[in-house]
């Protein structure tokens, strides 16, 4: 090809520098003269220039109309130095067109998730912005949707291509025909393709179809609607696209006059997870109706598109599939919603959900009440992990068939040898991805561990805590109960009672005693020794995971080899004439990725996939064995509530017999008299707080110790100094049982489904 120098005032253009072409001119990469900034310059051929003066001019008055940033910016328009008129100069958007990245073997099943609510983000600002200026596009399609990468590496996605624009309001009908056929509504493809001379006029709302259309091939990789035979089989593609029923999304005939098979569902190759898809594929529905009443307005396409992206996601590992999930959730959505949508998606009933984060249950980072805004934040490779704590079954979930590597024939076609080429790196790029995924699980499944052991630690922990202080708080009512002995020691009646409730508390101790025993046993193997973890890294030393073994690395150096060959088969199609030389190397080539492709199936299914399925196999049997020990601190969490209850019910009938005894001993007003000017001695709240001596000897030193009747004062004083001094134990009491309260709330919060009589404590 010739190389020709165009210019114009102020750039410069190569003639064979092209970035795209179309029926009426060419798009070249060109320069600036003055800095040397790189420029994208369209240039318009001979059928333009015979289009009528007006609608030359409508490109040029759209561009100078907008200004954002997903559409393209104008430079400068400006005359071509060899008079073959306007040229319009706009900014270089380095990342090629939306199409050719959908061309590229890498995407064949559709952009990933990430980069797919870019361009949704992208696509539905740019034409809200057309929209408020009341133009209309009529040629949405990939290819003119272009990939401009910041100086700082963003991508932002921008509308190019304004040739077939013009002003448009919101109830105004035009009937001139533009746009590439497969992302033409119905009805324009009634008159344009099948040249049918039908008077119909058309709306603005022809730019929804085609963004459906687009959007779905974004996705997908795919065009939604597919007659066998393709573009050439006109008829029933415009059957398809009138025929479906509401809420089909796409349609293909994979036979000549075949049946069509329809789906209302995005394919299961689609990359995007089942949160998004459940979300994006009504969006596809309404924007994919042929009928002007079902089909969406713009108003509602924004709404929703802001709706999806304004969400709250969380990503969540369940380790009993070993999936990762997302969760979609409104911003003032709560926890209720929360679980509500796991159950959605999962089918684990929400009492058996255990959601842990940091080692922590995820209920205790937000309260019942707290939006979703203000969740914490989490990502892929650190989500919330997802235990069903009725099932310790690990089963890896199942994948959609992989694609076989292509056979090449015998002999060489350039032609079509590239297109093979092409198709292995198709499924080398899947295999690549299911590597990824499945050491992302190996990631995932390890930090399992950790996170149901740190989890269980805190938990015993706080366990062993509360039945440490219960032990303080069982000497100081045994304490308690002694001294109600003494100062009840003229009442028979009370006496008894005393000692009821020692017998009883005796018998409570014993009980406890087989309670507390298991808890230190389970802090001392778990906390301490770290039994759990110590075991699973026993077992997870011996396993060959992808991880150890780089296998990702591995498998990205293998699909670069078969990109090399692809790109050599490429530049053999566009020689077309090989020579003797050229041919052996060409042959060479087609062994290479034949070979490439065997290793990296191999590396899949014989290395990666086996040790993955070993390692969910060996998580199930530690998640057995830790589910175990997570019942055993249920039961006895709730051994220990059922304590608390006791300790509680001794403290009410303690202070209840002890208004019975201030009710006798108040009614001793010379007792009374005594007390008078006496100061009461304070108790310590320890579990070893002993009763204070109070006159120890006193009866033989005393002036009047002979004196029966001070006697009989002193020993009435005695008794209820013992009574104040229990009175202020038993306030103590209170204050401990209400400060192990505190730490039962605490230690209830750890497990979802601790008894409702302990959570009354």
């Amino acid at each position: 090809m010739n190389s020709f120098l165009r210019g114009s005032m102020n750039y410069v253009w190569c003639t064979t520098s092209v970035l795209g072409k179309g029926s009426t001119g060419a798009v070249f990469q060109g320069v600036n003269k003055h800095n040397g900034e790189p420029v994208a310059v369209k240039t318009f051929n001979q059928l333009s220039h015979m289009r009528p003066q007006d609608v030359q001019m409508r490109e040029f008055e759209v561009l100078r109309k907008v200004n954002h940033n997903n559409i393209v910016k104008l430079l400068d328009i400006e005359d071509d130095q060899e008079g073959r008129g306007k040229v319009i100069v706009m900014e270089l958007c380095t990342g090629g067109s939306l199409f050719n990245i959908l061309d590229d073997p890498e995407n064949t099943y559709g952009l990933p998730q990430k980069e797919f609510l870019l361009v949704l983000e992208h696509l539905s600002a740019g034409m809200k912005h057309l929209r408020d200026n009341n133009l209309v596009h009529r040629d949405l399609k990939p290819g003119n949707i272009m990939k401009y990468i910041s100086e700082d590496g963003q991508t932002v996605y921008k509308l190019t291509d304004f040739g077939a624009a013009r002003e448009l309001g919101e109830n105004q009908q035009f009937a001139s025909l533009y746009g590439t056929e497969e992302y033409l509504h119905p009805d324009m493809y009634e008159r344009a393709v099948l040249r049918k001379s039908i008077n119909r006029s058309f709306t603005a709302n022809v730019d929804l179809w085609s963004i459906g259309v687009t959007l779905y091939h974004v996705a997908t990789g795919n065009l939604p609607f597919r007659p066998y035979g393709g573009r050439k089989n006109k008829e029933t593609m415009y059957h398809i696209t009138t025929k479906k029923a509401p809420g089909v999304i796409s349609g293909t005939q994979t036979s000549e006059n075949g049946p069509i098979e329809w789906s209302k569902h995005l394919p299961a190759h689609c990359q995007l997870k089942e949160g998004l898809k459940q979300l994006v594929t009504p969006l596809m529905a309404g924007l994919l109706e042929e009928s002007q009443g079902r089909m969406w307005s713009f108003d509602k396409f924004f709404l929703e598109v802001q709706n999806i992206l304004n969400k709250t996601v969380l990503h969540i590992f369940y380790v009993n599939r070993a999936t990762s999930i997302e969760v979609y959730l409104e911003p003032e959505q709560t926890l209720v919603h929360l679980l509500e949508h796991i159950l959605a998606q999962t089918d684990v009933p929400q009492a058996s959900q255990l959601l842990l984060l940091d080692n922590e249950l995820f209920a205790t980072k937000v309260d019942a009440n707290t939006s979703a805004r203000g969740y914490p934040p989490t990502d892929p490779s650190n989500p919330v992990m997802l235990f069903n704590i009725e099932n310790y079954n690990v089963i890896l979930p199942t994948e959609w068939d992989l694609p076989k590597f292509p056979t090449f024939p015998n002999g060489i076609s350039v032609e079509n040898d590239a297109s093979l080429a092409k198709v292995a790196c198709s499924v080398g790029h899947e295999c690549k991805r299911r590597v990824e995924s499945l050491s992302l699980l190996d990631t995932l499944m390890n930090k399992s561990v950790h996170q149901f052991s740190g989890f269980l630690a805190g938990f015993l922990v706080k366990l062993l805590k509360r039945t440490r202080h219960l032990e303080d708080i069982e000497g100081l009512i045994s304490e308690l109960t002694k001294m109600f002995e003494v100062a009840a020691s003229n009442h028979e009646t009370y006496q008894k009672l005393g000692a009821t409730i020692l017998a009883s508390y005796e018998t409570q101790k014993s009980d406890f005693q087989r309670v507390s025993e298991p808890i230190q046993q389970l802090y001392a193997r778990f906390v301490k020794e770290e039994s759990l973890v110590r075991e699973w890294n026993s077992g997870y030393r011996a396993l060959r995971t992808p991880n150890k073994n780089r296998d990702s690395e591995k498998a990205k150096s293998l699909v670069d080899r078969l990109r090399d060959s692809w790109q050599h088969m490429l530049r053999d199609r566009a020689t077309r004439s090989l020579t003797y030389n050229d041919e052996q190397f060409h042959v060479l080539e087609k062994v290479k990725i034949a070979e490439t492709g065997k290793r990296l199936k191999a590396l899949l299914n014989d290395g990666v996939r086996q040790a993955v399925e070993q390692e969910a196999e060996c998580l199930a049997d530690w998640y057995k064995k830790a589910q175990t020990i997570f019942l055993q601190t249920q039961f006895l969490t709730k051994d220990v509530g059922a304590y608390v209850d006791a300790l509680y019910e001794l403290r009410e009938q303690l202070k209840q017999h002890r208004e019975d005894l201030k009710e006798e001993i108040s009614t001793d007003g010379e007792v009374s008299k005594t007390i008078a000017g006496k100061s009461i001695p304070t108790m310590t709240s320890t579990a070893t707080t002993t009763i204070p001596i109070v006159g120890g000897g006193g009866g033989g030193d005393g002036g009047d110790g002979s004196d029966g009747k001070g006697l009989s004062a002193r020993q009435n004083q005695y008794k209820v100094m013992c009574f104040m001094n229990m009175y202020n134990q038993i306030k103590e009491v209170k204050k401990m049982l209400q400060q192990n309260s505190d730490i039962l709330a605490a230690t209830q919060g750890l497990l979802p489904d601790v008894g409702d009589k302990a959570a009354a404590t």
